[in-house]
């Protein structure tokens, strides 16, 4: 067929069940009814709004770009969404990665359906918001989506902020900054949808398909769509192993996903200052910081945050937070914001923990 794509690399309708299936063995604590979701839509448009001004207001980025929205969805949605972006994206690589694994592809492809589903349905338990920089179609589209996602949102709010002093409104306005920043960062500066593409595709060029790790996994299969709750044993379900010329890229991305999840925090901070300085403040970031780190904290998720890599994407919350407020502080805003003059200007590895070198280099032949 003239339009036949190829081989995919995956299972991908059984990834979307495994995914549905582990994401089910995770019930919320507080379920919501329809009702409950409706009310939500209202109130995260409204909010939406609210914070889309902050956002550009605390960057200077989006001048000219349409008004935020926010899609609000189920795990089960969210699950699929995230599938299939995956599909597009690994669609270029498929017949090569699977001509390299030496196995049958319909095995190799069941064992990756097997790992992505259970990483993405725990994954749908956790997430509260997430900007799809690639979402199905990204290549010829400019925009993302910004979604939240309903039943985890609801539920962490019933569960803990009762206790924490933060109010419904002012939670969603912190995690709408900080998804919103990720949408200026997407779409208001025009280099970084290419340079976050440019990096996965050097990526996929170097995957390789571990065989013997294949083989585990098939010989294991059965046994463990028999059993769901076996979906989570880490140790046969990390990802894929990678191969050393992946080192650079990985090292790349982390710096560059630093500076973003960073900037994602620190506009909760700067938009809640104008806020306050306009007459209307909202919740203090740390106090919504307060809340996550609380949820964050429970033995279990620690432990399978950890085997999923999951830890990694806190400490670039924390480390890309850190090197902003450092150059800010030291250097000041027109400094900083050079960071979004061109990809070049982004912080190596070593400069994120290094703030002056950063600052000396981007504003090195810069008029005084």
């Amino acid at each position: 067929m003239a339009n036949d794509p190829g081989p995919s690399l995956a299972d991908w309708d059984l990834a979307a069940r495994v995914g549905w299936t582990v994401a089910a063995s995770f019930a919320p604590r507080f379920p919501a009814n329809l009702d409950d979701a409706n009310a939500l839509r209202r109130d995260l448009d409204d909010i939406a709004a609210r914070a889309d001004a902050l956002a550009r207001a605390a960057t200077g980025l989006g001048d000219g770009l349409p008004p935020a929205r926010v899609h609000v969805l189920g795990r089960r949605a969210w699950i699929r969404a995230n599938i299939d972006s995956l599909a597009e994206l690994t669609q270029p690589v498929a017949e090569r990665l699977l001509r390299r694994t030496r196995l049958a592809s319909a095995v190799t492809r069941r064992v990756l359906a097997l790992q992505i589903g259970v990483v993405f349905g725990y994954l749908s338990t956790r997430v509260l918001g997430q900007y799809e920089v690639f979402a199905p179609g990204w290549r010829e589209r400019p925009a993302g989506r910004l979604v939240l996602i309903g039943p985890n949102l609801l539920d962490l709010e019933a569960e803990y902020l009762p206790d924490a002093g933060v109010t419904p409104a002012e939670f969603r306005m912190g995690v709408c900054l900080h998804e919103l920043a990720h949408r200026l960062q997407f779409e208001a500066v025009a280099w970084t949808r290419p340079l976050l593409g440019g990096l996965l595709d050097d990526y996929m060029a170097e995957v390789d398909l571990d065989p013997d790790r294949v083989r585990e996994l098939a010989r294991r299969l059965p046994e463990l769509l028999r059993d769901p709750g076996r979906l989570l044993d880490a140790q046969s379900l990390l990802e894929l192993v990678l191969t050393p010329n992946q080192a650079a890229v990985i090292r790349q991305a982390q710096a560059f996903m630093s500076l973003l999840e960073g900037h994602g925090n620190v506009v909760m901070d700067w938009g809640a200052a104008l806020a306050a300085a306009e007459g209307d403040p909202v919740a203090d970031p740390a106090r919504v910081r307060e809340v996550l780190n609380r949820r964050r904290g429970k033995a279990m998720q620690q432990a399978i945050s950890k085997a999923m890599g999951l830890s990694m994407k806190a400490e670039q919350y924390r480390s890309g937070e850190e090197f902003i407020l450092a150059v800010v502080e030291r250097h000041g805003r027109d400094v900083f914001d050079l960071v979004w003059r061109e990809g070049a200007n982004v912080p190596t590895p070593d400069e994120i923990a290094a703030p002056d070198a950063w600052a000396a280099r981007v504003t090195a032949g810069q008029p005084r």
